[in-house]
Order: structure tokens, then sequence, then C-alpha cells
């Protein structure tokens, strides 16, 4: 465990203080185990609540408002590189030995909040109203007008842009990773 006088982990310290890793809540190793599962799976099911969210604003008319909401479910992600980097753990390297299921599956499931997003967004700015009218007015910006198209596009452009650098760096690291495995079995092989 992190030793809290360690001044190279101490930011990880304090977020271990906070998940409660050194609680007697913890309890034996399997509960241990059972509960950082549990952990990872409420992160990831409140960053599929983010985007749901997300959407149902952009349905009501908060347009444009609502990527505040896709922005923050995106901080759980950055915390979780952020630890692993100061406890020397490629998180990147890790990502890349994701299963090619479980990758198509996330994949699937961001493409279709993102596109419903974009789909809920345009039609607001092309209509002047949105898809559920709830009165959060009638624009899609405060200040802006309602044909601010370039934003969307903008938009759509950068989640290509981000889609085609995450899938490149996936194959750079995959190989990466199984350059280090065939390595790692030619030691075991000479011994």
């Amino acid at each position: 465990m992190n030793n809290v006088s360690d001044k190279k982990n101490r930011p990880n310290a304090f977020a271990d203080r906070i998940a409660g890793f050194d609680d007697p809540s913890m309890g034996d190793e399997r509960e241990r185990d059972v509960i950082l599962r549990a952990y990872t799976f409420g992160s990831i099911f409140s960053t599929y609540a983010f985007f749901t969210l997300a959407l149902a604003f952009a349905v009501l008319g908060a347009g444009l408002w609502s990527a505040l909401i896709v922005l923050a479910s995106g901080v759980s992600g950055v915390a979780i590189s952020a630890y692993c980097r100061r406890e020397n753990v490629d998180f990147s390297m890790a990502m890349s030995r994701v299963s090619p299921k479980r990758l198509i599956i996330s994949n699937v499931i961001g493409g279709v909040f993102t596109l419903a997003w974009l789909a809920a967004v345009v039609f607001h700015m092309s209509n002047g109203y949105p898809l559920i009218d709830a009165g959060m007015g009638n624009r899609a910006m405060p200040g802006a007008p309602s044909s601010t198209y370039s934003i969307v596009i903008g938009a759509a452009i950068g989640f290509i842009i981000a889609l085609t650098i995450m899938t490149a760096s996936r194959v750079r690291k995959s190989k990466q990773a199984r350059a280090e495995a065939a390595a790692a079995d030619s030691i075991e092989d000479e011994d």
C-alpha cells in the first residue's frame, strides 16, 4: 500500500484515503476484490448515466450546454489515468489489451449516444425548437443564433479526429503489447 510520507505518491495516498482502501470496511481479500470491482462498475455506469443525462438535456432544448455534462463524464478517466501514471502503470498499454468484443461494445454504445446527441442538437439548431420543448429557451445557445452549425460540424469533425487518433494509438499499443508478450515467451522458453 502507499506510504503517506512518500512524497512521490502523496496524491495517490490521498486518493487511497478518499476511496477507503486502508479502511476496515474493505474487509478481507475477497471482499476487497468485490468492492473494487463494484467501484469500477459504478464508475462505468456513472459515465453512461452522464451520457444519458446529456442526451436528455439536448432533447429538451439545453443543446450545447449538455456538452458540459459530456465533458464532466471524462473526469473519471483522467483521474484513473493520472493515478496509474503516478504508480508507474502504463494505463494506455493496459487498455490496448482490452478484448475486441468489449472494445466494440463500448465503442458502439458511445457512438450511439454521440449520434443521438448530435441529432438532437442539429434538430434544435435547424428547426429553432427542440424535440421536446421544456421551456429551456428557444435558442440552442444563449447569445448565439440558432444557425450556429459550425459548432456542431466542428464537434463532429473533432469526434472523428479523436476516434482516428485513439484507433491509431490502440493499434500501436497492441503491437507493442504483442511484442512484449513474445519477448516474455522467448525468455520463458530459454529457461
